[in-house]
Parts: C-alpha cells; sequence; structure tokens
C-alpha cells in the first residue's frame, strides 16, 4: 500500500498561478498534495517572494500536514537542495500542523525543496518536494 500512496502523491504535484494578493512579479506558487506512509495527507507549497530580511528576495516553504489527532509529536525538517534550513518539532492540535519558512534565493538555480517529517507516536513519515524554477525578479 505504500508504494500506491507514494505514486497517487507524485501525481498530484501542480503549479498554480502567482499566490500574492499584491501582485508582485516573484513567479508562480508552486504546490504538492499528498498522503504519508500511513495515509495522512498534506499539502506542500513554495514560491518565490521579496519579503526576506531588509526586504531580500527568498524562497519560502509552507508544509500542513492535515491530521485531526491532538498530541502527537511530528519533527518537520525543511531542506533546499538537500541543505537543511529548518528543523523543529510540532505538537499536532485536532486542525493539523503548519510550519512556514523561508531561505535565500539561490539566482539562476532550480531549487529542490523539500519538507520531511515523522511522526514519533505512529512512526509514520511525509516527504513533499517540489522544484521551483528561477525567476528574473521580484518586487517591481
Amino acid at each position: 500500500m505504500a508504494a500506491g500512496v507514494v505514486a497517487a502523491s507524485l501525481l498530484t504535484l501542480v503549479v498554480t498561478g502567482t499566490a500574492d494578493a499584491k501582485s508582485r512579479p516573484c513567479g508562480p506558487t508552486y504546490k504538492q498534495d499528498g498522503f504519508g506512509s500511513l495515509g495522512t495527507s498534506f499539502t506542500l507549497k513554495s514560491k518565490h517572494d521579496d519579503d526576506g530580511p531588509g526586504g531580500s528576495f527568498v524562497v519560502g516553504e509552507e508544509f500542513e500536514i492535515h491530521t485531526n489527532v491532538a498530541g502527537q509529536i511530528w519533527t518537520i525538517t525543511f531542506a533546499d537542495n538537500g541543505k537543511v534550513f529548518f528543523t523543529g518539532d510540532d505538537v499536532s492540535t485536532t486542525t493539523g500542523i503548519r510550519e512556514q519558512h523561508p531561505t535565500a534565493n539561490q539566482p539562476g538555480v532550480t531549487q529542490h525543496m523539500t519538507a520531511d517529517a515523522l511522526n514519533h507516536t505512529t512512526g509514520e513519515t511525509i516527504h513533499g518536494f517540489l522544484d521551483v524554477l528561477p525567476v528574473p525578479g521580484c518586487g517591481g
């Protein structure tokens, strides 16, 4: 069953239009909906933005785990091209878990963004990933 869940997860990778209320030309929002190894659904989003320190150009990552079970400890790790830029433990609520963190833009490079999670209660694992293509600029 796990192989089927992973395959279904991979098939849901999509790119949406620019999701920016201020209509800044920061490129599209990339999104993946999928399922963990025990069937818990998740959503991973990533996009360029100019809301880093001092208005710097960053790539943000937003990860939601749609669990309806409170009190489970999940370790969440974000990486960009294999380099970890966030790791931490979250305790789930009945509305799930949501983490959002930026990392520096790498001009001219496709950034392979990953989000991994481990549920310490059930042993479930989640692996989400997106390839964020370079964009010429932001904030114009």
